[in-house]
């Protein structure tokens, strides 16, 4: 560096001068006297207020992450089926992926290979994600206790950051029922504890009949639980379907949601992400201003048990405008 240099950099700027910046002695590095550094700001037309704003600008802005949702592929082999769809993901752009239980459930019981095998991908595994109607309990509206506890060991195991859970809505005649409400919330919060144990964090994935009455079911459970053991992985498309205006709910909800699926709908019918009734831009807009930094994720569902279907057309064309809608 020759003398009378600033460097610029992650860091925001250094200035190597012993008066007014303690530095490790290196004789590799000179100092710089005060007199001499300020008048070359000087003769750069800058004053020394700017010192805070260039560190400032250096700072990394808050930008939340893009990831896809296996769905869009017919997976009926386990990992089998489940790496090649990685690798597709993997080329699309994405920096993470959730996919079903039902798919890994196989590595449970021997995860190291396959952690190996998902981690090779370069993906992060964002989420393992329950969603078993035929298990989900009558007095907890949830699948089981121990077979929730099943699944988040193997999600530790495997490397997963999230269990996504979805459950039954407690919602009768247009209102909530209380009693199940306190019921269910009582299980979501042993689900959390338990996942809190492993290192895992719980997310609610909401559907319609969850998230009816302007989504008061899923407020109720917030308002019951714990910041760091209950968020929310917020549908888009099914707060549409339950008429709930997707953006206000973001904006006053925002530090207790975790994830986001990006699902677009036409006249009740799921479309390609940006052909649909969702105002992406104005979501964009609350998130910046938010210096939101969760999960954003595609989520294209109609080739899950259909071979023909071209998931992969329809999950990149989603992929293109997210980047142009979200930057990421």
């Amino acid at each position: 560096m020759k003398n009378g240099s600033i460097k610029r950099g992650n860091e925001g700027l250094r200035c190597y001068s012993r008066a007014a910046v303690s530095v490790p002695v290196n004789k590799e590095v000179p100092f710089l006297p005060r007199r001499t550094f300020l008048a070359h700001l000087g003769g750069l037309g800058l004053g020394i207020s700017v010192l805070p704003r260039v560190a400032l600008s250096a700072e990394p802005k808050p930008v939340p992450r893009s990831a896809c949702q296996t769905n869009a592929w017919p997976i009926f082999d386990g990992m089998a089926d489940l790496l090649p769809v990685l690798e597709t993901i993997k080329t699309l752009g994405f920096q993470g992926f959730e996919t079903s239980f039902r798919n890994v459930q196989e590595a449970f019981s021997n995860p190291k290979p396959a952690r190996a095998k998902l981690e090779a991908t370069g993906l992060a595994f964002v989420a393992i994600h329950v969603a078993a109607p035929d298990q989900y309990e009558r007095e907890t509206s949830i699948p089981p206790l121990a077979f929730l506890q099943e699944v988040t060991d193997g999600a530790s195991a495997l490397g997963a950051e999230y269990l996504i859970l979805s459950g039954r809505g407690v919602a009768v005649d247009g209102k909530l029922d209380q009693a199940a409400l306190r019921r269910k919330t009582d299980a979501l919060l042993a689900v959390g504890k338990y996942c809190q144990s492993k290192g895992v964090k719980l997310a609610y994935h909401h559907h319609i009949d969850d998230f009816l009455l302007g989504g008061a079911e899923i407020d109720e459970i917030l308002a019951r639980s714990a910041p760091g053991l209950f968020s929310v992985w917020l549908c888009t498309d099914s707060a549409t379907e339950a008429n709930v205006d997707l953006v206000d709910y973001f904006v006053s909800r925002h530090e207790r949601i975790s994830g986001i699926h990006l699902k677009d709908v036409r006249d009740h019918r799921q479309v390609i992400f940006g052909r649909g009734e969702l105002d992406g831009a104005a979501l964009a807009a609350k998130l910046r201003k938010a210096a939101w930094r969760g999960w954003l994720l595609i989520e294209e569902e109609r080739g899950r048990y259909r071979k023909e279907w071209p998931g992969t057309p329809a999950v990149k064309e989603s992929r293109q405008h997210m980047k142009k809608v979200f930057g990421i």
